[in-house]
């Protein structure tokens, strides 16, 4: 028996959310739906232009969103990352302390905490600027070995593909799994990601990972295909590939196995964070020997309830609708 069902390496962030009006986006001279990587000044920057907006912040990070729904539903859950010595740092300490998250995060003196201002405009879309800040400096002599050989699950994402180090981490990380029988799931994260790092991605699809997640634009950018034929290609590597289609629900595949799954339907208000809370339920239902059919389900339960409301956090209904 291993201690946690699923352990994680990721950006220690702090999302902050704003509802925004479309002409906010290009007046800030933004591309809508994707991630912007920003520096401190321009950060500062759009933190200005919604100095007076009113605001809804939460853990951030496409992994620790993951975790933290997973500690939510009763998971054993570690965490890895690096943090700043100010606020930002503190509320991520306190927060994963009241989750009951076994948090394993450095501080650094020299650098803020990472944030994420979040753009949510009337259709639900969400655009985001995110400034990594003290996440870049983490690297492979903090990974938590012990942590992922006792973990069923070693989850990570695309958006560590931000320095030399974080990869370097990753790498560590997945050889660590594989050499303790823990289960490799890779999300690719996001379009922006994908479109600097696709060969890096094939590459761990191909050789490492266990379970792949990524929505269909993220597909077809790897794959230069359509979400079926993506689907195929991560199966044949002997992966279980998690399309996610949106309203249309998501296709998962393992080996010869296609299942299809509906989405459930609700009003999109802010889709920030779906496909994170969408990883933490198919895992909850994967380490918990469900059919994928049902870990499916799971995960759009999970998706459709964070999207119904401002803020990426699932609902206690929505918790207790799914737990096992």
């Amino acid at each position: 028996m291993k201690k946690y069902d699923v352990s994680s390496i990721c950006n220690a962030l702090v999302d902050i959310l704003v509802e925004a009006k479309e002409e906010d986006i290009g007046k800030l001279g933004l591309t809508k739906g994707i991630m912007h990587l920003v520096d401190d000044k321009r950060q500062a920057e759009v933190f200005h232009y919604f100095s007076t907006a009113s605001k809804t912040e939460e853990l951030g990070g496409s992994s620790l969103n993951a975790i933290r729904t997973l500690a939510s539903l009763d998971a054993k859950t570690a965490f890895a990352g690096m943090i700043g010595q100010d606020d930002h740092g503190s509320k991520i300490e306190s927060r994963m302390k009241d989750l009951g998250i076994d948090a394993h995060l450095q501080k650094i003196d020299d650098t803020a905490t990472g944030s994420c201002f979040i753009l949510v405009t009337p259709d639900g879309e969400r655009t985001m600027n995110t400034n990594l800040g003290a996440s870049v400096k983490f690297t492979e002599s903090l990974v938590p070995h012990d942590v992922i050989k006792d973990s069923k699950v070693f989850h990570f994402c695309g958006y560590q593909w931000g320095s030399e180090g974080q990869i370097a981490a990753i790498k560590q990380g997945i050889k660590t799994a594989k050499d303790n029988k823990t289960i490799v799931s890779f999300d690719v994260a996001d379009p922006f990601v994908v479109d600097l790092n696709r060969e890096a991605f094939i590459e761990i699809i191909n050789n490492d990972a266990d379970i792949v997640f990524a929505n269909q634009e993220e597909a077809k950018l790897l794959y230069q295909g359509s979400p079926e034929y993506a689907c195929d290609e991560i199966a044949k590597t002997g992966a279980i590939a998690v399309i996610k289609l949106g309203a249309e629900g998501a296709l998962i595949g393992k080996g010869e196995t296609r299942v299809k799954v509906k989405a459930v339907e609700t009003k999109v208000v802010d889709t920030t964070a779906a496909g994170d809370m969408f990883a933490a339920g198919f895992l909850y239902g994967f380490y918990n020997d469900q059919t994928l059919e049902t870990c499916g389900q799971i995960a759009a339960e999970l998706a459709s309830d964070v999207i119904s409301r401002i803020g990426g956090m699932v609902s206690e209904t929505g918790i207790q609708k799914v737990k096992i």
